[in-house]
């Protein structure tokens, strides 16, 4: 069994932590992490079930805001090497599946098998890999807090991003991301299209960071700037026109980043796993090797399962959030 070993040699229990009631509300970074995180399948089942035996509760849910609003979060805790995996931890308070839930989750920078000037290094199952750093574009994911919403056609102008990569499935994403009603949309986001998997029901999440809790992190604040891409043709500039008539400042954000989202891929899908044109590849041997280009990358269960959160969270009139915690860093308060 492939296990991915993660963060024992940066965090180690204190006694005091260990003799603690085990089921009391988390806080502390150490009581989320498990044992190992397996990246040679879907760890959702097991992730959540170690962690309802370590606690009762996040303690995340209805919190006070900057602005005395109810906020609720998710918690992303990442290692510093981003070359291996993290946990994602949330908690849905109603219905059948309420309680704690945990997956493994990726959020490493744009990767190469060769080394480029400036990128970090890392090893996944034997293979060195290098990846693009956080002030970089489509740098590792940047510790912090990023308010989060689903990219839903019901509040978002959605675009899509390059072309069909499945035929069969092409009509069932467009019907998914299209403007039923025709009405303008508060929100706008491009999505591409291997984000979405056929018959499932999960979306891509929208991150936008928060520069009030950016000026509040601990240590040194990434510098907060415009950095624009280039457009290379008309239907990118229309894009980036249609985003900053919904955003003016979307495209601020530390080091000058923005654009980032918590997705999953179709690596997981049914007809890919037995298609023999992919039988081998290190993607579906080792949830490690998927590319996240700097966002949080899921698999779909797990995706389809914060959906919930969020909407659940919505629908009691708080504003969700996404934390992104950096193991070995001072913790926001």
């Amino acid at each position: 069994m492939n296990k991915n070993a993660v963060f024992c040699a940066v965090i180690i229990l204190s006694a005091g932590c260990a003799g603690r009631a085990a089921r009391e509300p988390l806080n502390a970074d150490a009581r989320l992490l498990p044992p190992f995180i397996p990246t040679d399948r879907p760890a959702m089942g097991e992730l959540t079930a170690g962690l309802r035996s370590r606690a009762a509760t996040l303690g995340l849910n209805g919190l006070t805001g900057l602005k005395d609003e109810k906020i609720s979060r998710a918690l992303v805790l990442l290692p510093r090497d981003r070359a291996r995996a993290g946990v994602i931890s949330f908690e849905l308070e109603s219905g059948a599946g309420a309680g704690l839930y945990q997956c493994e989750a990726l959020g490493r920078g744009k990767t190469s098998d060769s080394p480029r000037p400036g990128w970090q290094s890392g090893r996944i199952d034997g293979v060195t890999i290098y990846y693009a750093p956080r002030n970089e574009a489509d740098g590792a994911a940047v510790p912090g807090i990023y308010d989060a919403r689903n990219i839903t056609p019901g509040r978002y102008e959605i675009a899509a991003l390059g072309g069909p990569e499945d035929p069969d499935g092409e009509e069932e994403f467009l019907s998914r991301i299209k403007n039923t009603d025709g009405g303008p949309k508060p929100y706008f986001s491009a999505v591409y299209r291997h984000w979405y998997n056929k018959g499932d029901a999960a979306v891509p999440i929208d991150l936008v960071w928060n520069q009030a809790y950016g000026l509040r992190l601990p240590g040194a604040v990434p510098e907060y700037f415009e950095r624009r891409p280039a457009a290379d043709s008309a239907e990118a500039a229309a894009r980036q026109a249609a985003q900053l008539a919904h955003n003016p400042l979307y495209y601020y954000g530390p080091y000058g980043r923005s654009g980032w989202a918590v997705h999953t891929d179709r690596w997981d899908a049914p007809k890919r796993l037995t298609d023999p044109r992919y039988a081998g590849r290190r993607e579906i041997r080792d949830f490690r090797f998927r590319d996240t280009s700097g966002c949080v990358k899921l698999r779909p269960g797990c995706l389809l399962k914060l959906n919930e959160f969020i909407s659940e969270q919505e629908k009691l009139g708080r504003k969700v959030q996404i934390e992104i915690r950096e193991l070995g860093t001072p913790l926001v308060n």
